[in-house]
């Protein structure tokens, strides 16, 4: 049914030094898409530095990137795994610390990037649920504005950029990570 499987693990900084996306200049790369709003997670902790090695060098955005990881209040390590579908272009979270398990969503394939949005308001109670028992909110509790989670990975690359966006389009934190392709049969159980 899943025509791709990625395993993701990087880092999320909460309190980036900038109040906005243009300021730091997080524009997840290839537009933005997808909509979506269910429950489990793994705590989020720990220290963080190794998103620093997915970045280019002569990057400006990569750069900016990094520096705002570097100067965020607090870093802790992101994982994340998806199930990606073609036919529909849907998008399932099967693991994570940073998104709801079991969420459905929407994503843009481009010839360079696959993009998605996170949007709580339309996840339903199984998002608030895991909002109170998650690792994500207790790691930062201001991430509990959060409108919006949007993120774009690199095909060619597998690098996850992504912003998590408050009520008036400010800066919570930024998310990332190194994507891996995986096979189905590496996927976890139970395999749809």
């Amino acid at each position: 049914m899943y025509h791709l499987y990625l395993h993701c693990e990087g880092t999320v900084a909460a309190g980036p030094a900038a109040s906005s996306p243009e300021q730091t200049a997080v524009v997840p790369r290839g537009g933005s898409g997808g909509t979506g709003g269910t429950a489990d997670t793994r705590s989020v902790g720990g220290d963080a530095s190794s998103s620093d090695k997915n970045r280019i060098e002569g990057d400006e955005n990569s750069q900016a990137r990094a520096k705002a990881v570097r100067s965020a209040r607090k870093r802790g390590d992101a994982q994340l795994e998806l199930a990606l579908r073609d036919n529909n272009m849907s998008m399932l979270v099967q693991r994570s610390n940073v998104l709801p398990t079991g969420q459905k969503f929407g994503y843009q394939a481009t010839n360079t990037h696959y993009t998605a949005t996170f949007l709580p308001m339309q996840a339903g109670a199984a998002f608030h649920t895991w909002g109170r028992e998650g690792g994500l909110f207790g790691f930062y509790p201001p991430f509990q504005k959060m409108q919006a989670t949007r993120f774009s990975i690199d095909r060619q690359t597998g690098v996850l950029e992504g912003d998590i966006v408050g009520p008036n389009g400010e800066l919570l934190g930024l998310i990332d990570m190194q994507c891996e392709p995986r096979r189905p049969e590496d996927a976890p159980k139970p395999r749809f």
